[in-house]
């Protein structure tokens, strides 16, 4: 760690419950982080207090307060990280951080995903008047970014978002390559590496897709497949009926474990190969960056715009891409990345070695306060 940031807070301008669960993730996680090296840290929000904050590690203040030069120079800081997603309603905070001669870098947690999917028959003047509200975000956005010193976001979200009218280079020349911050104790130390597939998330909501996760499964043992699947996280009745349904030997080959410690989760990644992503739709999908962490592979559904972060997962030799967006081309990706692992074609040294500097914030904030 650069020995001139000896205090660097964090500031989420949304008032969130600062409990036990925040402080796993996002901004409590880098506070956390940066507290465990030896740095000051403390995570800025709005009012209100809550009754389960972590106030130890909390400043709460108005509103207001974040848009004035002259309080963010009180707090005497040397750095911040704004978890901002980029939205060009924050760039009043970004430059009042910036006038009062703080270190600024601004977390940029999406996909890129900035424009417009129109429905067949949206009438023209709809389209025109989103068409000229998404440019007038651009040019608001492109101001709020310009402020950061370091930008931290994913390299395909850098490139597309420098590559839109009203922005420029600068994006990829402040960009560190940080889509999402992961802890550091997802960690790979050689464990054996056991034929499992895991399904990491909160399976009773539709933008996981537990319908695409169960039909694909379906898919992938009625085609021969060998492999243990582990499913965690909160599950609806669909699935429970579904897996009750299922013929007795796919039963024996598949686990629903519910909700997971964070730690045994750690645990699960390091013994299994491969992590499934079926969502319509993900920022950074944080289950697959711990996983590339711990060794594992990416497999992904092929959905270019919504999913783009976690297809860029697969590459470097850490993953597959279903050719199409259904159940079955998913269960043969699922089949094509465990043939790739039984003939040695995937190294869990190699993969966790290439995407820890890019997740781990330890290793990620020691380069980027070089």
């Amino acid at each position: 760690m650069n020995p001139k940031y000896k205090k660097i807070y964090t500031c989420t301008p949304v008032a969130f419950h600062a409990n036990k669960w925040f402080f796993i993730r996002d901004t409590g996680l880098i506070t956390r982080t940066l507290q465990a090296m030896g740095v000051e840290s403390k995570v800025i929000m709005p009012l209100p207090y809550y009754e389960d904050d972590s106030r130890d590690s909390l400043i709460r203040t108005e509103y207001a307060h974040l848009s004035s030069t002259e309080w963010w120079k009180s707090l005497q800081i040397d750095a911040l990280v704004l978890y901002s997603w980029g939205a060009p309603r924050y760039r009043k905070i970004a430059k009042a951080i910036r006038q009062a001669g703080i270190k600024l870098i601004i977390h940029v947690d999406t996909s890129g995903n900035f424009r417009p999917t129109f429905p067949p028959g949206t009438p023209l003047f709809r389209k025109i008047f989103t068409h000229l509200r998404i440019r007038l975000q651009d040019i608001l956005r492109s101001k709020h970014l310009s402020y950061a010193d370091v930008l931290t976001m994913s390299e395909p979200v850098a490139k597309v978002i420098s590559s839109r009218l009203f922005y420029g280079k600068f994006i990829e020349e402040k960009c560190y390559p940080m889509p999402c911050p992961v802890a550091a104790h997802f960690n790979y130390e050689g464990q054996t590496k056991e034929t499992r597939i895991l399904a990491v998330g909160r399976w009773d909501d539709a933008v996981k897709r537990p319908q695409m996760l169960m039909d694909t499964l379906s898919h992938f043992y009625q085609l021969g497949g060998c492999a243990e699947t582990m499913i965690c996280g909160p599950y609806g009745d669909d699935m429970k009926a579904w897996y009750h349904a299922l013929p007795e030997e796919t039963k024996k080959k598949i686990t629903i474990k519910g909700p997971t410690d964070n730690t045994e989760l750690r645990d699960l990644y390091c013994r299994s190969q491969i992590v499934i992503c079926t969502s319509v739709s993900e920022g950074t999908h944080i289950v697959s960056a711990e996983a590339l962490c711990c060794g594992c592979s990416v497999v992904v559904s092929n959905r270019p715009r919504p999913l783009r972060n976690v297809l860029w997962y697969t590459c470097k030799n850490s993953g597959t891409i279903s050719e199409e967006d259904t159940p079955l081309s998913l269960a043969k990706a699922l089949q094509h990345e465990l043939s790739l692992w039984k003939n040695g074609e995937r190294n869990p040294h190699f993969i966790a070695d290439t995407w820890q500097p890019c997740f781990r914030i330890d290793k990620a904030f020691n380069n980027i306060l070089k």
